[in-house]
């Protein structure tokens, strides 16, 4: 899908408008929960041998590549275990992670811009802390970039604190500066934390 202002992929689906647009294009907007309409949650299943092309997909139209970096370890999305939230046998988010001694890792969590709005990244999150506790860990963690203000809200929200910012670990991945959400440059990586309950 691509931004309604260039050719770049859309991220986002503006609540007011429903143009979808690329990160560059988005702005955050105070608005009121009254405003916001409540639509049906989509199901949400760890992710099946089948549903691997579409997380693939989502990794590349997102990030334009299926190696994550982040807590200074390389992360092939494909190889992870992850939850995907459907419509229709159609793969519409997906959050991978990894299992790494006392925690949960979360390496990718993506909802594709026509299911945004719907709690899709808050059900997947709660699978993923389902999962921990299930194991036994201590807690989940997660880290995004400077400039992922959509995140950022969504991760503290939910609980999560932030733990460490290191700067210029994504400029340094990438090798160059990038544009980001709402046109802020990408530089610094921000760990979060999400104690649980043993």
């Amino acid at each position: 899908m691509k931004c309604h202002y260039d050719d770049l992929t859309a991220h986002f689906r503006c609540t007011q408008t429903g143009e979808y647009v690329c990160p560059g294009h988005a702005r955050m907007d105070v608005v009121s929960v009254a405003t916001r309409v409540e639509r049906k949650p989509l199901p949400v299943r760890a992710a099946e041998p089948g549903d691997r092309d579409a997380i693939e997909h989502l990794a590349k139209a997102f990030w334009g590549e299926i190696e994550v970096e982040c807590f200074g370890s390389s992360y092939d999305i494909c190889a992870l275990p992850a939850f995907v939230a459907h419509s229709g046998g159609d793969v519409a988010g997906v959050l991978s992670y990894a299992l790494e001694g006392d925690r949960l890792t979360i390496v990718m969590v993506n909802v594709r811009p026509e299911f945004q709005g719907r709690n899709t990244a808050r059900l997947l999150l709660a699978k993923a802390k389902a999962e921990a506790t299930r194991r036994g860990l201590v807690r989940l963690v997660v880290a995004t970039s400077n400039d992922d203000l959509p995140a950022l809200y969504l991760y503290q929200r939910w609980g999560f604190v932030i733990t460490e910012v290191v700067p210029g670990a994504v400029l340094a991945h990438h090798g160059q500066e990038e544009r980001g959400f709402a046109a802020i440059p990408v530089r610094d990586e921000i760990r979060l934390e999400l104690p649980l309950a043993v």
